[in-house]
């Protein structure tokens, strides 16, 4: 099994790849974020303070590592992977978080079992403009209930394209260009949702 692991982690890129060519959308990128969007996307981790760190759509563990790598050593880790060859991967080259192999719908259940009560970071490398209205309403519940003052940092590889729709959903957005990213990326950081957040989701069904 371990050799397996580790093959699996050296064939990372191949690996997006195969998931995006068969599932489309359901997977955020066709491969794992560089290593200069990782580090935008880490921007609000803090070494200096312990966190409560939510990973939402972790893959196969790129902003994992560097997360894991900046923060406090007091601080905790929660990397939420739904693919189970990339969440085998993660737990393999991230062994300082808490892989949940788990659909995002589950997060109201399972970081209560965790206990854990707030999060103060969220970072999200799903493709929210694109998932099921369902799904994006369970992260923002979520969100409401477990982060309401915490920094959502949202992936992209779309620059300011979505600015509109993260500022319906959120009072402050600011947005974070890695044109090292190939393609051209960057991060929303978002904080405070607005009240009325509900009528501006994105998603289909």
């Amino acid at each position: 099994m371990a050799s397996k692991v580790v093959s699996m982690a050296e064939d990372s890129p191949w690996l997006f790849l195969r998931k995006f060519l068969r599932h489309g959308t359901r997977v955020a990128s066709v491969a794992p974020s560089s290593r200069f969007l990782a580090r935008a996307m880490c921007h609000f981790v803090a070494p200096d303070r312990p966190q409560t760190i939510l990973e939402l759509g972790a893959g196969t563990g790129a902003i994992t590592v560097v997360a894991a790598a900046k923060m406090h050593p007091e601080s905790k880790l929660l990397a939420v992977e739904l693919d189970a060859d990339f969440a085998g991967v993660l737990a393999a080259r991230c062994p300082r978080a808490t892989v949940l192999c788990c659909d995002v719908a589950e997060l109201s259940e399972r970081l209560p079992a965790l206990g854990v009560e707030r999060v103060e970071l969220v970072l999200s490398g799903l493709p929210t403009p694109s998932l099921p209205r369902a799904v994006n309403t369970a992260v923002f519940e979520t969100f409401t209930r477990c982060a309401p003052d915490a920094c959502f940092s949202q992936l992209t590889v779309m620059p300011w394209y979505y600015w509109p729709l993260y500022r319906r959903l959120f009072e402050q957005v600011d947005f974070q260009l890695v044109p090292l990213n190939f393609p051209s990326g960057g991060v929303y950081h978002c904080r405070r949702l607005r009240p009325d957040w509900r009528e501006h989701l994105p998603g289909h069904g």
